[in-house]
């Protein structure tokens, strides 16, 4: 699973590095490697959600959806941004 995630982040980086050198832009390739690591997750949740929603739509509920979303855009935001950092003690 964890392969299958990290190919499809490096083909978007690849998809991103791209488009960037058809613009001329310069292209940071450790700063689009983190925005798609905190914004894939929000992806695959909002699949996920059209995936239950059509197979079985009575599971849905919305008490537990908005907190769940609202949990992975902050770790989202913090992966990128690195506000808060977990130290491991020895």
């Amino acid at each position: 699973m964890k392969n299958i995630y990290r190919k499809i982040i490096l083909s978007f980086v690849k998809a991103a590095k791209t488009k960037a050198e058809d613009k001329g832009v310069d292209f940071n390739e450790k700063k689009s490697i983190k925005k798609h690591e905190a914004f894939l997750p929000i992806l695959f949740f909002y699949v996920l959600i059209w995936i239950l929603g059509y197979i079985a739509p009575d599971l849905l509920m919305g008490e537990l959806l908005l907190p769940i979303l609202l949990v992975l855009i902050l770790r989202g935001i913090n992966h990128y941004f690195g506000w808060i950092k977990i130290i491991k003690k020895d």
